[in-house]
């Protein structure tokens, strides 16, 4: 920088001298001897070479001790990032303010089957399914009007989709990076799809095993209550007048244990959906809640839904079962709609209410059974969204895979 400066200066004091010495021969400026400005322009000279020593010197050993510091910080701090970046399992994406990706580590590379040579200057809507794809762009654009935060600083749990078109469930997790000409949105990605898998698997377990206890009790235990009610009654039948009322008493407490046995086996007999008679056991339940609370239930099905197995069956006819029930126990609905329809290539079902709704912050409510239906949609990587619908009542929309008719 020194350098630089002397250099500058030199460069600036010949060229007024030589440019003065230009107009004197050339008859331009009259009646100046050289040897008269030569003195004084060596003098000035040398007096603007020793002025620019004594301030810049100090200024710039001042300005290097000061940014130094500071750029051996931010670049050790670039450094630990792209360490971490690297290390970590997770995926990890940098967008600008317009969506397009500025930086991926290896773990979103393996994630989602891009190279950083074909996702990096491209918009990271590529790896988010419909409608969201669509959608995103729309998302930046309002946050940065009106800096209202939907999903910045939030976690959750949505669909990713990887470069040959398969989706899978992910966690997602954001965070805002503003610096004084840099304004990026980083983005932290886990994927779910091993995590879901353990959590069907533990919670098939205590099902199977009530199914067990179920059988046992219906086909053990209760053979035997029948079969001891059976001789029961023939006792009674053969009994003596002395011996008919132990007899009858007899009979009848193996009668009730037997019904007692048959309730509790059906009890802890798990219920079972299946997946190609859904839409039926959708009918079904909408008609006995509505018969059990005698408020009209308006069941509309509007396209044929081929789900992708029982378990996702089961999980819907649960999620519907809930919102029904949150519909009437609690939000003093009058009337109630159901809704299954295909929207994207993806069927979506919906609960909608005309009852006193729900507060706007769910986070804060509870009595809803929101998390258990966060928690089963997830398991057969659906997505639901609980809001108000409009001034009054409730809608809750559940999105989820389905088997296209062309496969």
């Amino acid at each position: 920088m020194v350098s630089a400066t002397l250099v500058v200066a030199t460069i600036s004091i010949a060229s007024i001298y030589f440019g003065l010495l230009e107009l004197i021969n050339s008859d331009v400026v009259h009646g100046i001897n050289l040897n008269e400005i030569y003195t004084p322009f060596l003098y000035a000279g040398g007096m603007a070479i020793l002025a620019t020593l004594l301030v810049v010197i100090p200024a710039s050993i001042i300005f290097i001790r000061i940014t130094q510091p500071m750029a051996q910080k931010i670049e050790q701090q670039a450094e630990t990032f792209h360490t971490l970046a690297k290390t970590a399992h997770e995926a990890i994406f940098l967008i600008d303010t317009h969506g397009i990706v500025q930086f991926m580590n290896s773990a979103a590379e393996t994630m989602f089957g891009y190279s950083s040579k074909e996702l990096l200057g491209k918009n990271i809507k590529v790896i988010t399914p419909s409608p969201h794809r669509e959608n995103h762009d729309s998302y930046i654009e309002r946050y940065l009007k009106t800096g209202i935060k939907k999903i910045i600083g939030e976690r959750q749990q949505l669909l990713g989709q990887r470069k040959d078109g398969s989706q899978f469930p992910i966690y997602l997790s954001v965070g805002e990076i503003q610096l004084t000409h840099t304004h990026l949105f980083a983005g932290l990605i886990m994927d779910l799809s091993t995590q879901q898998r353990l959590q069907r698997e533990i919670i098939a377990i205590p099902a199977r095993e009530q199914r067990r206890i179920g059988e046992e009790l219906h086909d053990g235990l209760g053979q035997q209550l029948t079969g001891l009610g059976m001789l029961a009654q023939s006792l009674l039948n053969n009994a003596t007048e002395s011996e008919h009322e132990l007899a009858s008493q007899l009979a009848h407490g193996l009668h009730e244990a037997l019904t007692q046995v048959r309730a509790l086996s059906r009890g802890l007999m798990p219920i079972q959906i299946y997946a190609d008679g859904f839409m039926m056991s959708l009918q079904e339940i909408t008609e006995n809640i509505q018969q059990q609370s005698n408020i009209p239930i308006k069941l509309q099905i509007d396209d044929v839904v081929l789900l992708l197995d029982d378990a996702t069956a089961t999980h819907l006819y649960r999620i519907v079962q809930e919102s029904l029930c949150n519909a009437i126990k609690h939000a003093d609905a009058s009337q109630i709609g159901v809704s299954l329809k295909i929207e994207d290539d993806h069927g979506v079902l919906e609960v909608i209410d005309n009852g006193i709704g729900i507060p706007l912050n769910l986070g804060d409510s509870t009595g809803l059974g929101l998390s258990i239906m966060k928690h089963r949609c997830g398991l057969f990587d659906g997505e639901i969204t609980i809001n108000p619908n409009g001034d009054r009542g409730t809608k809750v929309c559940c999105r989820f895979p389905i088997i296209k008719e062309s496969d």
